[in-house]
C-alpha cells in the first residue's frame, strides 16, 4: 500500500500546471523557467517585496503568455494567475496589464538610474534614460 500523497502548497500546484504546457508546447520553455524563477521567488521575498511586485508580474504574464495555446491550456494559466492572486490576497486593481507597467516601476527605475548616474547626467537626461528603460522592458 502506497502512502497517501500530501497536498501540495500554492507553488508545487502552480509549477505542476505550468510543466504540463511545457510538455504540450516546448517552444514556451524559456518563458516558462523565467515564470518559474519569479514564482520560487514570491514565498522567499514576501519579507523583502512586501508589495508583492514579483507576485503582480507573474500573474500579469500568466494572464497574457507570449506564446500561442489551446483553451484548455489557457485555462490551466488563469487558474494558476488566480491561486497567486488569492494567495497573496492581492485584488483585482493591483495586477498590472502588463507584466512592467505595474504603479511605481517608472519611479524605481528612476530612482535607481539617478543613484548610479548621478553627476554624470543631469535630471532631463536621466528622465530619458528611464523613458528608454522603461520601453525596452515593456517589450
Amino acid at each position: 500500500m502506497s502512502a497517501p500523497r500530501q497536498p501540495m502548497s500554492p507553488t508545487q500546484e502552480l509549477i505542476s500546471r505550468v510543466m504540463r504546457i511545457v510538455r504540450i508546447c516546448p517552444d514556451a520553455a524559456a518563458e516558462v523557467l523565467e515564470l518559474m524563477f519569479l514564482v520560487s521567488q514570491i514565498e522567499a521575498l514576501t519579507s523583502v517585496d512586501s508589495e508583492y511586485r514579483d507576485a503582480r508580474r507573474v500573474i500579469s504574464r500568466l494572464r497574457s503568455p507570449l506564446w500561442d495555446m489551446g483553451p484548455a491550456d489557457r485555462d490551466t494559466l488563469l487558474q494558476a494567475a488566480e491561486t497567486i492572486r488569492k494567495a497573496c490576497r492581492l485584488k483585482e486593481a493591483d495586477i498590472p496589464v502588463t507584466p512592467i507597467s505595474d504603479i511605481g516601476e517608472r519611479a524605481r527605475i528612476e530612482r535607481k538610474l539617478a543613484a548610479v548616474l548621478a553627476g554624470e547626467f543631469n535630471a532631463a537626461q536621466i528622465a530619458r534614460i528611464t523613458g528608454a528603460v522603461a520601453a525596452a522592458l515593456q517589450e
